[in-house]
């Protein structure tokens, strides 16, 4: 999901405005109330509803399609609130902070997100819905908190990774990289044998693409099962330490730049520029995650296999070949409590259409992804889809997923480290210094 570019001054309203938000509920429906319970006194959903969702742009087709199947089925008509992808989790966070709230939501399910907007207290709770069941773990690692789940994830999950071209890298004579070793190599091999082509793309001008590199990747082997998240929570561990991940995937990071393996304009470039520099053979490698794919396909006119011949998406981690993977705001939503009794029975109703087995195994057709829904077919997946599909096992969670004041800071500061402006010791103390706050905000 494209993240937005935070001014300090938003970066450091977002640590504390967790407990304004926390504090913050148009009131509705008790914290108490489940769908179920809603649903049972309401009967049947209601029709000839007008229900307001606030939504990415960056939506898919897929999505586009689903949501033209429910109006077109329920009855009910959906009024777009478009928030363009790059400034998504900023505009969001802001108009909630001002108690205004949709009838539906798309948004963030990793823990940290649903701590900040407090959907126990703001959203209804979804967890007696037949989708929950079928979602099994990821129902209590995407929109759960105090024991509900209050969000509806249909997927696909990110699965973030190493994007290379494979044109570029043949005539070089090297191998798809595993680790960030081969990173560097690659990079100096590069330089060498093909000095018009850039090593690694960054992208800090559409702020989300270096907190891949300098980061997420990097610490996915140390974050299988969230192990290393829950020692930085539970403070066994700091962002900060010595000899820890996080601060030693920052120096590799800081590595790479030195090396020259970044584009020049890498601290102004945009996520665009980035997957067409990747696709056309202007550069070697980028880190992204995948919602990248869309867009690699897009900017090859639509041609999946085309795009696929061109470049390939692998795992790479710290020492080993190991993926991440998190929640994709994309296809999560949450029902806010708005006090319309009438129009959350039929948000409920929504849910319910999305789930259903059939409307689902028709999205996750065309979507072309893995189901996050047991029960449903797998499509035969191709090209990249399925070299991210093969990436799932094993995958480590994305670090920003379960820490909180991680996801809301670490956007700035990797643009700053990018920018030269602060080294990673001084990166890793300020986001050590964020992570406690926050933590002391919630009561951590």
């Amino acid at each position: 999901m494209r993240r937005p570019k935070r001014s300090r001054a938003m970066a450091a309203a977002a640590i504390t405005g967790i407990v304004g938000l926390a504090a913050c509920s148009t009131g509705g429906s008790g914290a108490g109330d489940t769908a179920s319970s809603i649903a049972t006194a309401a009967g049947r959903a209601p029709t000839g509803v007008t229900l307001t969702i606030w939504h990415s742009e960056a939506d898919s087709p897929a999505i586009t399609a689903l949501y033209q199947r429910y109006e077109k089925e329920s009855g009910n008509k959906l009024s777009f609130v478009n928030i363009p992808a790059a400034t998504f989790g900023m505009v969001i966070q802001t108009k909630w902070a001002t108690g205004a709230r949709p009838d539906i939501l798309e948004w963030q399910g990793n823990d940290a997100d649903t701590l900040s907007m407090n959907m126990a207290q703001n959203a209804i709770a979804l967890t007696s819905l037949p989708f929950v069941k079928q979602e099994g773990a990821l129902a209590k690692m995407s929109g759960y908190a105090n024991g509900q789940v209050y969000a509806a994830t249909l997927g696909p999950n990110l699965i973030y990774g190493i994007y290379y071209n494979k044109a570029v890298f043949a005539k070089a004579g090297l191998a798809a990289p595993k680790t960030y070793a081969d990173l560097a190599s690659d990079c100096t091999v590069l330089k060498a044998k093909d000095p018009g082509v850039t090593p690694i793309f960054e992208a800090a001008g559409s702020s989300f693409p270096p907190q891949a590199l300098a980061s997420f990747l990097y610490t996915s082997q140390y974050n299988i099962g969230g192990s290393y998240a829950s020692q930085v929570v539970k403070g066994t561990a700091k962002l900060n330490d010595p000899n820890g991940p996080f601060l030693a995937g920052l120096k590799a990071y800081q590595a790479l730049k030195s090396a020259g393996c970044f584009n020049s304009d890498a601290a102004t470039a945009t996520w665009a520029q980035q997957t067409q520099a990747v696709l056309n053979g202007q550069a070697a490698m980028m880190a992204e995650d995948s919602n990248s794919i869309n867009q690699l396909v897009s900017q090859a006119n639509g041609d999946a296999s085309a795009a696929a011949s061109k470049v390939g998406f692998v795992p790479v981690s710290a020492t080993e070949p190991i993926a991440n993977t998190s929640p994709d705001p994309i296809g999560t939503y949450y029902i806010p409590k708005t006090g319309d009794t009438t129009k959350e029975q039929a948000a409920i109703g929504f849910i319910k259409f999305i789930t259903s087995n059939s409307q689902y195994q028709a999205y996750v057709n065309q979507a072309q992804s893995i189901p996050t829904l047991s029960g449903i077919k797998t499509p035969n997946l191709t090209g990249l889809w399925a070299e991210a599909a093969g990436m799932v096992n094993g995958a480590g969670l994305t670090l920003n997923s379960a820490i909180p004041g991680f996801g809301n800071q670490f956007g700035t500061q990797s643009d700053e480290l990018i920018a030269g402006q602060e080294t990673p010791q001084q990166v890793a103390d300020k986001m050590q210094a964020y992570v406690e706050q926050a933590l002391a905000a919630v009561g951590g």
